[in-house]
């Protein structure tokens, strides 16, 4: 009989056992269950807050684009009026006085002293020719820096 006594004894405490296995691992699932719905909870606020933040950003940019699009028509409207108020056809006309003159004065000029006017075209000439000179020296010297 104690045979039988000590089996039950150890049925029960196997069952005991059990017991507080249970116990604990709904005590626990319990726990880990709050913590899910805390980290959930945060996941959200944090999306949440990421989506306003894009939100914000979103609308900034759109009223940038729109600052910069006033801007740009504000822009083109300004060099139309300046364009408008320019007379090409007068400054065409004026240039073509001036030049004339230039050349009519070049002709009498050289129609009095002919070795003068050879002389200041050959001098133009040559100094032409020294400017060109010097820069393409500046050029070949940046090239080779």
């Amino acid at each position: 009989m104690t045979d039988i006594q000590g089996n039950s004894e150890a049925t029960q405490a196997a069952r005991d056992a059990a017991e507080r296995v249970r116990t604990a691992a709904a005590d626990g699932a319990g726990t880990v269950s709050d913590i899910a719905d805390k980290v959930s909870e945060k996941v959200g606020d944090v999306v949440d807050g990421a989506k306003s933040a894009a939100s914000d950003a979103r609308a900034a940019a759109g009223k940038a684009a729109d600052t910069a699009v006033d801007a740009a028509k504000a822009a083109a409207a300004s060099i139309k009026d300046v364009a408008d108020d320019v007379d090409f056809d007068s400054l065409v006309a004026h240039t073509k006085t001036v030049a004339g003159e230039w050349t009519g004065k070049l002709k009498q000029t050289y129609r009095e002293r002919p070795g003068l006017v050879i002389a200041a075209s050959v001098g133009a000439v040559v100094m032409l020719g020294a400017i060109v000179r010097s820069i393409s020296r500046r050029r070949e010297g940046r090239a080779h820096t």
